[in-house]
């Protein structure tokens, strides 16, 4: 099956930035150009959803790639960029490691991957970090300190060729 990693587009920065910033106006034209790239190889690619982190820049710029292919939007936080901090039962913060990122996007990857066909593909707009997770599943790389803290900061899409019958649990 094809994964096709993106990057959200440009967001407006808020004062400190926060999950709710918006995509920017350049933000806008960027998903708007990737939709007519997903539209033209939607002829010869099955896409089947977008998975998207909740976060306001990630779903904006889904809708606008959604308007080209017309799927199912899936938010999931597990699609969330870095935590540095999270809350956990009520009111309890704990730091969120490196590797408890990777995993956290490693789940959800497996998740889709035994969810879907190996003819099937799906789009997941997240942020720039969780570019590693998808690299290691692709690779079969077990996440750990030692996978490096790689970003994206632009919008475009990448696709991973995941093979349903070689696939490992990474985690």
């Amino acid at each position: 099956m094809r994964i096709f990693y993106m990057h959200h587009a440009q967001r407006e920065f808020g004062h400190p930035p926060t999950q709710n910033d918006s995509i920017s106006k350049l933000g806008k034209e960027e998903a708007k150009v990737i939709s007519k790239i997903f539209k033209e190889i939607n002829k010869d690619i099955n896409f089947k959803a977008i998975y998207t982190s909740p976060y306001l820049r990630c779903t904006q710029t889904a809708q606008i790639i959604n308007k080209a292919l017309n799927v199912p939007i899936i938010e999931d936080c597990r699609l969330n960029e870095f935590e540095s901090s999270k809350t956990i039962e009520g009111n309890k913060v704990m730091n969120e490691s490196w590797v408890d990122c990777q995993n956290r996007v490693t789940d959800i990857l497996q998740d889709i991957v035994n969810q879907y066909n190996d003819e099937d593909a799906v789009i997941c707009i997240t942020s720039g970090v969780n570019i590693a997770p998808f690299i290691s599943l692709s690779y079969n790389i077990i996440n750990s300190d030692n996978v490096p803290f790689l970003t994206i900061v632009g919008c475009c899409p990448i696709c991973f060729n995941i093979n349903k019958d070689s696939f490992n649990n990474t985690n």
